[in-house]
């Protein structure tokens, strides 16, 4: 049977997916990624993943794109990863797609399937972040017509739905973040004396939060950052990246803050008189790192310790030049004495 125009037509506009994982032996990390081709100027979507667990390598490129993109976003949503190197990887994907030409050239890569200029880019996006020159990056290529693509997406939209802490048709959606960020319930601060006014703060200041323990993964970005005591969670800086406030005296203002690389706090006030307290690096010490930077808390621990053990206070300085001075004065007695 002979295509018809529309079918001849679904063909030429096929959707071109690129799925791919790579590994770093020498750094323990291990990716998977997908693109997915808008047209040869842009990407529908793009998505990534890195993490220090082997078991994320173990899906294969030759996978359907629909396993690979919901493998991504559970690993994303149990927060399973790296989030540096995920939102490092999630940057320069992002900064690729900004470049039309290098885009072009790309998408004619895939549509040729060149795998050996295909890789040879992919791996040099992966390695400005990952820095291994033994990196492996493995890729496979998948077409399918936009029929299929948009029956795939509607089917796979109610499982995603329904992911515990999801939120498709919440205020969120509002927001533009990178896909598969993480977005937390926190608690500001109050500080009635000190504090600075809901009214009076603007994107970039920075606040102390408390993140909800309410979810599986809070606690794990709770246990993450290295925020958990015996009995509590200790509070952390947050930057405020977007504040939107109704235009009625009474209406609540919502506030997104940004807590790491691809973890977001937010919080909603409905008095506006309340003062929060406000980052202050003095008192409270120097940002929250993810657990993968706990050797530089490791140095912040040290260093005062170290401190303390070769410095000498005002007291000791005193003593010294005193004795000093009573040994001069002695010297200079039993030189005059001769």
């Amino acid at each position: 049977m002979t295509p018809d125009k529309a079918e001849l037509q679904e063909i030429r506009d096929s959707i071109l997916i690129v799925k791919g994982r790579f590994k770093s032996g020498s750094l323990n990390l291990y990716g998977q990624f997908i693109l997915t081709f808008k047209d040869k100027t842009n990407f529908d979507i793009y998505n990534a993943v890195v993490s220090t667990y082997s078991d994320l390598y173990d899906l294969e490129p030759h996978e359907d794109w629909l396993q690979y993109k919901e493998f991504i976003a559970n690993a994303r949503w149990k927060g399973t990863f790296n989030a540096n190197m995920t939102t490092g990887i999630m940057e320069q994907f992002k900064k690729f797609s900004e470049q039309m030409h290098s885009l072009t050239f790309l998408y004619t890569n895939v549509s040729d399937y060149d795998y050996n200029a295909l890789e040879s880019t992919l791996y040099d996006l992966v390695n400005r972040i990952v820095h291994d020159k033994d990196l492996i990056v493995e890729t496979a290529i998948q077409e399918i017509t936009p029929s299929e693509y948009r029956e795939a997406s509607a089917l796979s939209a109610p499982a995603a739905a329904s992911e515990e802490d999801a939120t498709p048709s919440s205020p969120y959606e509002d927001y533009s973040l990178e896909e598969g960020a993480l977005i937390l319930p926190v608690k500001p601060i109050v500080a009635p004396v000190k504090g600075k006014p809901i009214y009076e703060l603007r994107v970039g200041d920075k606040l102390m939060v408390y993140i909800q323990p309410l979810s599986d993964r809070a606690n794990y970005v709770i246990d993450l950052l290295d925020l958990r005591e015996e009995k509590d969670v200790r509070p952390t800086a947050a930057q405020i990246i977007d504040i939107k406030a109704g235009s009625g005296k009474n209406n609540p203002v919502d506030i997104l803050t940004l807590v790491s690389p691809g973890i977001y706090g937010k919080f909603t006030e409905t008095e506006k008189q309340v003062k929060l307290k406000i980052y202050n690096p003095e008192i409270d010490g120097p940002m929250t790192v993810p657990r993968d930077g706990k050797a530089a808390r490791k140095n912040k621990a040290i260093a005062p310790k170290d401190a303390r053990g070769t410095g000498f206070s005002k007291g000791t300085i005193t003593m010294l030049s005193l004795f000093l001075l009573i040994l001069v004065l002695f010297l200079v007695l039993i030189i005059l004495s001769w």
